[in-house]
């Protein structure tokens, strides 16, 4: 395991339009399924109906979360859904997409993640971008926000969740100007 010098955590913004896609795909879910049933899909339509109720009660629960002013994770849900859809004749595909929304929804909510250290800088998103030393022309943290300036004139500009005190940000701004200098 890695351990990096300056782990830098940046505002995320929030994840409304990730959870209404999937309140949308669970609504669909439950739409779709009871439609198999109304149709004959299912000779025992028992498991159906248990899947139905797990990804309504799993919606509820995420709803009553994010009331209470927690992140909802989906996954579940979507897992459950992915279930269903895959015993529905000719939903497959359908329920690919379901298990691949179900596997990545965490990880598109992760923070926004800067991790720092001799070697480079390693950006946590899917996937992970690294970026030696060499590609950086400048990084510093000045007023609560991050600027980490490429070589080919990128320029990513993050600002940092936590309040950073000045001395932390001048030995971060040192040890930056260090590395890339090295």
């Amino acid at each position: 395991m890695r351990v990096f010098d300056y782990i830098i955590v940046c505002k995320t913004s929030d994840f409304k339009r990730v959870d209404r896609i999937s309140q949308f795909m669970l609504l669909l879910t439950i739409i779709g399924l009871s439609f198999g049933i109304y149709k004959g899909f299912f000779a025992k339509p028992t498991l159906i109906i248990a899947i139905i109720s797990a990804v309504l009660s799993w919606t509820l629960f995420c709803i009553y979360q994010q009331k209470k002013g927690g992140q909802p994770y989906y996954r579940l849900g979507l897992l459950f859904a992915s279930w269903g859809w895959f015993l529905m004749p000719k939903a497959l595909l359908i329920a690919g997409v379901y298990l691949i929304a179900a596997l990545f929804e965490r990880q598109v909510k992760f923070p926004y993640e800067i991790a720092f250290d001799t070697e480079g800088i390693v950006i946590n998103t899917f996937p992970k971008k690294h970026y030696p030393w060499s590609a950086i022309q400048n990084a510093i943290i000045k007023d609560d926000i991050i600027t980490i300036d490429f070589n080919n004139n990128r320029l990513i500009q993050k600002e940092i969740n936590e309040p950073v005190t000045e001395t932390i940000s001048a030995e971060f701004n040192t040890f930056c100007s260090q590395q890339i200098n090295h």
